[in-house]
């Protein structure tokens, strides 16, 4: 199940009877309502009851939007004496370099809840300040006159020593018990002050709410019969039990949109494409990744409504916009969509829920795209003549233009805000878009797909079986994954291969025990190892693989430095084979393979051009207004079948379009694949 900002999506594979089923219903924000009434929804229709369910992979965006809404825990934080304005100054990133008067993203934990401690550490690990036990004491007296919901805690150089800090963990938890504690040691373990402690702060502001989300989701699902195992989406692809989620809420930040790469990593396999742009939009967003040579890209950080959070997660950019993106004028007579989005409440207005805006949805059903009676099955009748006033009123009518080119002008608008997230995930990463295809899904993404890869210049778009839902798809293709890092700053000709397998080995144990602590056989256990590495006098590193240790002779110094100057030279277009590198950190990656319940294979063959259910006018070109166009079920697509645009496919979670030039096959997995004109 992947709860979106509009729609939660469930999928249930049924292994014993080869089938899947699947539902799509409006989210509930900030309740569970969705989540059971849906499990009970999809296990009706399976012929099931809830207690049957064996795996229950649960995907949320709790922790995003409370970071993003402010509306996360109470924080008290503890730092080392003078960095009491660590979270205030921050850095000297800024959205916008020129602009003379901005301000900076206020902090989650305000200079009035920080603590100093009179403690200190050198940048070797070495004490200079000694922490007593009167100032330890102090220090969790001071943090509990706060009242705060969690502790963060994050000490000077506490990432090569962690002492300090846990001594001052067992002091609060004698204070305050029950309040969950945060050491930077353990969520961020790396050089730079600021964003070690911003993404520690993250982790306590965000934390209570996952925890109390995730608790009052598992008392509903036992109370409704379901006895499954639960298992929660993390940023980086894996899935975490609830323990782990606890542990470091902030691996969960960005979990939302991650099911659908992990299901594109898939059919990258299947369809032997190795170059994939992922395009998931919903009702609220849009979400993009990049599957490169056939592996998700990663980042070890990114920001997040302009603060820094260090932890390993998908490459996805996200931007507002969605089916329900609202579409205006600006005062200088501009046409304008997003960020502002009519959500699941009100909805678009041709959802007759009392909207009055015009959103790209009531575009699509003025243009012809959507039709009232097709919209989720039926379940949701739109109401094509709300749809169109509202374009009319607050589009068409100050720009003077047809409803219908008023319409066409919101895709525009909106497409082309998602072309530039493309290019920033492509071209500006040194990636040739126009050797890639577009993976389109969500309930939207099918629509708009052709039009981007059209302007694009892609080779073609893929839109899977099931697009609607197919980032709860990829929640159950998602096996157990843990990480661990730890700072190791070294120059490369000073890294010694006993060193380096003792650091790795530690944290290849402690990653291992965490997976029999999950249940995982050792048989399905497997670890990744990296180095951040970067050029001598380099700000940036980049993440390098290294070869598995513990075999004979697997610490090879002159293949680490080549895998690293061709990751160089592929990300920056340029390297210096002879420039000194050294090594920043650590990382290790564990994974648990998890039972998962294989798809039913696609029954029936075919060849030609199938037989549309219906035909009607569709716009989707300014010159040829109007145009009949025949429109297919997607349950009728075999195997082999072939169809040229323009044409519309219609099923219960999504709708496709092909545009006039275009073609699509249907391949033996179910996929259409849209050929992209040149």
């Amino acid at each position: 199940m992947d709860v979106g900002g509009t729609f939660t999506d469930l999928m249930l594979i049924d292994g014993e009877a080869g089938a899947v089923h699947l539902d799509k219903a409006p989210s509930t924000p900030g309740r569970a309502d969705a989540v059971l009434s849906g499990i009970r929804r999809v296990a009706g229709e399976a012929g099931i009851e809830p207690g049957d369910i064996d795996i229950f992979v649960h995907g949320f965006t709790v922790g995003t939007n409370a970071f993003l809404t402010r509306g996360g825990a109470r924080v008290a934080m503890a730092v080392t004496a003078g960095m009491r304005d660590v979270m205030e100054i921050g850095d000297q990133m800024r959205p916008y370099l020129y602009r003379l008067s901005q301000s900076k993203p206020a902090p989650v934990v305000p200079r009035s809840r920080m603590v100093e401690v009179h403690e200190r550490r050198d940048a070797f690990g070495k004490v200079a300040t000694p922490l007593t036990c009167d100032e330890t004491g102090r220090v969790a007296e001071a943090l509990a006159a706060l009242e705060p919901d969690s502790v963060a805690v994050c000490l000077g150089f506490s990432f090569l020593d962690d002492s300090h800090e846990t001594v001052l963990e067992r002091a609060i938890a004698r204070v305050l018990p029950g309040v969950p504690v945060y050491l930077s040691s353990r969520v961020n373990p790396q050089i730079e002050e600021y964003p070690r402690a911003n993404t520690t702060a993250v982790a306590a502001y965000v934390g209570p709410v996952i925890d109390r989300y995730v608790s009052t989701l598992d008392q509903a699902l036992a109370g409704d019969g379901v006895s499954a195992p639960l298992r929660l989406m993390r940023s980086d692809g894996g899935v975490a039990t609830p323990r782990s989620a606890r542990d470091n809420p902030a691996a969960m930040m960005l979990s939302g949109p991650a099911g659908g790469v992990i299901a594109g990593a898939a059919m990258v396999e299947d369809l032997d494409v190795s170059d994939l742009v992922t395009f998931d939009m919903g009702g609220t967003s849009a979400d993009f990744s990049v599957i490169a040579g056939g592996e998700p890209r990663m980042v070890t950080e990114r920001r997040i409504d302009g603060q820094p959070l260090r932890l390993p997660s998908l490459d996805i950019e996200t931007i507002s916009a969605g089916g329900g993106s609202i579409a205006g004028v600006d005062l200088g007579g501009a046409l304008r969509v997003g960020p502002r989005s009519a959500g699941a409440e009100p909805g678009p207005a041709c959802y007759g829920r009392g909207g009055a805006d015009a959103t790209v949805t009531d575009a699509a059903v003025v243009l012809g795209v959507l039709h009232p009676g097709e919209f989720l099955g039926g379940e949701i009748p739109l109401d094509a003549d709300l749809a169109r006033e509202a374009v009319a009123r607050h589009v068409a009518g100050p720009l003077g233009l047809s409803p219908e080119d008023a319409a066409l002008g919101i895709v525009r608008v909106a497409n082309a805000g998602m072309i530039q997230a493309i290019r920033k995930l492509s071209v500006e990463r040194g990636l040739d878009i126009r050797d890639f295809a577009l993976l389109a899904f969500g309930g939207a993404g099918p629509i708009y797909a052709p039009f981007m890869a059209r302007d694009l210049d892609m080779t073609e778009v893929l839109v899977p079986l099931n697009p609607g839902v197919y980032a709860a798809q990829g929640l159950l293709m998602s096996d157990i994954r843990h990480t661990a890092q730890t700072a190791f700053q070294r120059r490369f000709s000073k890294v010694g291969e006993a060193e380096l397998t003792e650091r790795l080995t530690a944290m290849r144990d402690e990653l291992d025990r965490a997976l029999e602590r999950d249940g995982i056989a050792p048989a399905d256990r497997r670890f990744r190892f990296l180095a951040d590495m970067r050029c001598t006098g380099q700000f940036h590193e980049l993440p390098v693989p290294l070869p598995n240790i513990g075999e004979a002779g697997w610490w090879r110094a002159d293949a680490v430095a080549e895998s690293f100057h061709a990751h160089h030279d592929r990300t920056y277009g340029h390297t210096d084979p002879d420039a000194p590198v050294e090594f920043v950190n650590l990382r290790v990656e564990a994974f648990g393979a998890t039972a998962k319940a294989a798809l039913p294979s696609f029954d029936g063959k075919a060849a030609g051009a199938p037989t549309p259910f219906a035909v009607r006018p569709v716009c989707l070109d300014a010159g040829e207004g109007y145009r009949e166009t025949p429109v297919h079920r997607r349950t009728d697509l075999l195997p082999g079948h072939a169809l040229e645009g323009p044409a519309i496919v219609v099923q219960r979670d999504a709708t496709t379009v092909v545009l006039a030039g275009q073609s699509a096959t249907v391949t033996g997995g179910g996929v259409i694949r849209v050929k992209v004109a040149a």
